[in-house]
């Protein structure tokens, strides 16, 4: 749990499980290709000192399932993961003439593209080597065929709490001012979470032993609608994991009070005052 390719393993653990339920909110067949017992084993022990942690992954990927398959079906070809970890959607989501371009480090990507190809799971990806922070997400794009004029959905998951705010804050202006036809998809903590701030005391003995296990979260942001407008971008959706458990899973109790404070949301492009429809 030390380094990000380890905790690829943990979120793809998580992902899998949703596999099993009777009517599972999205189903990833590809995923098992990268797991074993050693994976399932280290995943059940981190979900036993933070149960939250397996349903928000749960959680996110439906949503972000949901946002790509709808970019797709209306016209989206180009599509960017940034720090992609084990993320299968270019093998279970796709269609004719779309691409994928994935950022992660070579070790984490160099694993991923030879066990699709071991098992035979085709993909139209392209992967890109490199740390989108320091080596610069553009710099990296500009390595491929990516076409900064084609419009172009950006899928961000599980990063920004682990990244200092103005790296975040780069990142967005990167895509913002080089590719002018764009959504970008995120999750992201409120900043309440970052300063121990909620109220609950819960969600701090969470955070102990979230970061005990894996690394500080760092990064919060209070109302997301500020960010979008200090960048002159404008804010799609904005949902509390509360409000999708509460879509998704109709029929159970919240498991954590965290589901309130922990958010997905997308963003797209504004020219002249004027959205970019895609």
């Amino acid at each position: 749990m030390k380094n990000v390719t380890g905790t690829a393993f943990i979120v793809a653990e998580f992902r899998a499980e949703e596999n099993e339920e009777a009517i599972p909110l999205y189903t990833d067949h590809v995923v098992k290709i990268w797991l074993n017992e050693e994976t399932k084993k280290v995943a059940s022990h981190i979900a036993q000192s933070s149960p939250a942690a397996k349903e928000m992954v749960k959680l996110r990927t439906k949503y972000f399932d949901d946002v790509l398959s709808n970019q797709i079906l209306g016209g989206c070809k180009q599509v960017v993961i940034l720090g992609s970890g084990l993320d299968s959607r270019a093998a279970r989501i796709n269609g004719e003439g779309v691409i994928y371009f994935e950022i992660d480090d070579r070790a984490t990507l160099q694993l991923k593209e030879e066990t699709l190809k071991a098992n035979k799971v085709t993909a139209n990806v392209c992967y890109l080597p490199g740390d989108y922070v320091k080596d610069g997400l553009i710099p990296l794009l500009k390595q491929s065929e990516f076409d900064f004029a084609r419009q172009t959905y950006f899928l961000w998951e599980g990063n920004t709490t682990l990244v200092d705010k103005k790296d975040v804050i780069f990142v967005l202006e990167q895509i913002r001012d080089n590719v002018p036809n764009f959504r970008v998809s995120f999750d992201y903590m409120s900043e309440k979470v970052i300063l121990r701030t909620t109220g609950y005391q819960d969600i701090n003995d969470y955070i102990d032993k979230y970061e005990s296990m894996y690394a500080p979260w760092i990064t919060g942001f209070e109302k997301i609608a500020t960010l979008a407008d200090e960048l002159h971008l404008k804010v799609i959706e904005n949902f509390s994991t509360a409000d999708l458990y509460a879509q998704y899973r109709p029929r159970r109790s919240l498991e954590s009070n965290l589901f309130k404070f922990y958010f997905v949301c997308t963003l797209e492009n504004v020219v002249g005052g004027v959205s970019q429809e895609i």
